[in-house]
C-alpha cells in the first residue's frame, strides 16, 4: 500500500479536534455532496493553506471493496520478496512481534485488514485517489478528502513512487523496512498534519496557529486504539463519523495488535515528527524528500535526531551459505527491526510500560530468522547496537552488560557458539 487514508487517521480530525457540529440534529449527519465537486474544492483550499499549488487536478473514483483487495495483493507481491509472505507468521513470531495463533494466509489477512480499515487511497501511477467508503457524512468526507488530495500534491512535487520504492531487504546496502517505515511516517504524518490543519481552518473560520496545533498535536501522542474505540462510544461521536467508520472501528478489534500498533505509528508519530520539523518552516519539511530523507524510525521518534544528521549503524551479514553451522538452515529475512518496531515487541511481550524506555538509545540492528530445512524449527541472529552501555543493559537485563548485544535463539546447542561467532563477527559502518 503506498498512500492511504487510515480510518482512524480520520477518526482523529473529529475525535480529537472536537468536530462535532454544533447544528446538527440528534441522529442525523449531513450528507456527503457529489465527490469531484467537494475534491476540487477542497484542493483550493488544500493549495492556499500551504502555498503550494497543484500542477493538474486531482481525479476522484470510487472502488469496490473487490477490485481494492485485487490492488492490495497486488502491491504485497510487488514489495515483499515471497519467502516473507510464504513464512510471515513464522517470522514475525519468531521475531517477538506476535504471539497470537498461528497466521497462515498473510496476502489474504493483508487484502482483509486494509479492506475494512482504509476508506480511501491515492495511488501515484494513476495519479488519482480511490473511495472505499463511498457513505460518510459530510465532516468525515472532508477529513478523508483533505488527506489523500495533500497525498496528490506530495506526489506532483516529490515523487511519492520513487521517494518510497524500497529494494529487496537482503541486500544489506539498500533500504531496508525501517528505513521504509520511517519514510512512510514522512508522507502520512505530512497529510495528517495537512488535515489537520485543514480541520482547524474549517473550526476556526481562519488558520490555526501553532499554539493550537501543539494541543492538538500532545492529544495524540498518547493515543490508543482502545481509547480511540471508547470516544466512539459517545453518541455524537459515533452520528459523525457514520456507520462506515464505526464498523471499521469494530473491526479492527480483530486485527493483530502489531499490525494495528505499527499501521497507528506512522500516521501519530508522524505526524509528532512533521509538526517538530515544521517548526523550521515548510522549506525545512521539503527537506525530508529531497536533501535528507529520514534514515530510520529512531529519527521520526527523536526529531532531534534527524535536525542533528544521527544516522543509525548499518551492518552487513556474511554470506549465509559459506557458513557449516547453518548448511542445514533456510533464510527466510534478514532485515532492520528499529526503534519503533523493539517498541512493539516489548509491548507484545508483556512490558508495555517499559517499552519505550528499554527501546530508547537504539542505534542500529539486523536480524536473519532461519527455518530447518524439512522441519518446522526456526533460528534467529540478531546483532545490535546502543548508545550506550546502559542502554544495553537496559534492552536485556539478562545478557552481558556491553554496548552491543549478540542474539542467537533456537538452533542446536552444538552450533550455538560457532553462530554467536557470526553474530559478533559483523562489521559496523556509519551510513
Amino acid at each position: 500500500m503506498k498512500t492511504a487514508a487510515n480510518v482512524f487517521a480520520n477518526l482523529l480530525a473529529v475525535v480529537l479536534l472536537g468536530a462535532i457540529p454544533a447544528h446538527a440534529e440528534e441522529g442525523k449527519a449531513a450528507t456527503p455532496a457529489e465527490p469531484q465537486v467537494v475534491a476540487d474544492r477542497i484542493a483550493s483550499e488544500i493549495a492556499q493553506l500551504r502555498g503550494l499549488p497543484f500542477k493538474r487536478p486531482v481525479k476522484v473514483q470510487m472502488q469496490s471493496t473487490e477490485s481494492f483487495g485485487e490492488y492490495v495483493s497486488r502491491e504485497l507481491d510487488d514489495a515483499i520478496p515471497e519467502s516473507s509472505r510464504s513464512h510471515y507468521g513464522t517470522i514475525v513470531r519468531a521475531l517477538g512481534l506476535y504471539r497470537g495463533p498461528r497466521i497462515e494466509d498473510f496476502s489474504g489477512m493483508m487484502a482483509t485488514v486494509m479492506s475494512s480499515q482504509i476508506g480511501a487511497y491515492y495511488d501515484p501511477e494513476k495519479q488519482s485517489f480511490f473511495v472505499l467508503m463511498a457513505n460518510l457524512p459530510e465532516v468525515m468526507q472532508g477529513v478523508m478528502y483533505s488527506h489523500e488530495l495533500y497525498h496528490a500534491l506530495q506526489d506532483q512535487y516529490f515523487d511519492l513512487a520513487g521517494y518510497l520504492k524500497t529494494k529487496s531487504a537482503h541486500d544489506a546496502g539498500s533500504f531496508n523496512s525501517d528505513n521504509r517505515l520511517a519514510r512512510s511516517a514522512v508522507v502520512e504524518g505530512e497529510a495528517t498534519y495537512m488535515m489537520s490543519l485543514w480541520m482547524m481552518q474549517k473550526m476556526a473560520g481562519k488558520p490555526a496557529t501553532r499554539e493550537m496545533m501543539s494541543r492538538v498535536v500532545a492529544v495524540q501522542a498518547d493515543l490508543s486504539m482502545d481509547k480511540l474505540r471508547e470516544m466512539l462510544k459517545q453518541p455524537q461521536v459515533a452520528q459523525v463519523v457514520g456507520a462506515e467508520m464505526s464498523e471499521a472501528m469494530e473491526t479492527s478489534g480483530n486485527i493483530p495488535s502489531f499490525i494495528m500498533d505499527s499501521m497507528m505509528g506512522v500516521y501519530l508519530k508522524g505526524l509528532s515528527f512533521v509538526f517538530a520539523v515544521h517548526e523550521q518552516g515548510w522549506a525545512a519539511v521539503e527537506k525530508l524528500y529531497t536533501e535528507y530523507p529520514p534514515q530510520s524510525t529512531e529519527q521520526i521518534l527523536h526529531p532531534e535526531k534527524w535536525l542533528a544528521r544521527e544516522a543509525p549503524t548499518a551492518f552487513a551479514w556474511p554470506k549465509f551459505d559459506k557458513i557449516a553451522a547453518l548448511r542445514d538452515w533456510e533464510l527466510l529475512e534478514e532485515d532492520v527491526l528499529g526503534e519503533f518496531q523493539w517498541r512493539i515487541i516489548f509491548k507484545e511481550q508483556g512490558f508495555a510500560p517499559q517499552a519505550q524506555s528499554a527501546a530508547a538509545g537504539w542505534a542500529g540492528d539486523r536480524y536473519a530468522v532461519f527455518k530447518r530445512k524439512n522441519s518446522e524449527s526456526t533460528l534467529l541472529l540478531l546483532r545490535t547496537s546502543w548508545d550506550s552501555e546502559a542502554d544495553a543493559r537496559e534492552f536485556t537485563e539478562i545478557y552481558r552488560a556491553v554496548q552491543d548485544v549478540f542474539v542467537v535463539e533456537g538452533g542446536d546447542a552444538a552450533a550455538i557458539d560457532k553462530l554467536l561467532k557470526v553474530v559478533k563477527g559483523v562489521k559496523p559502518r556509519r551510513n
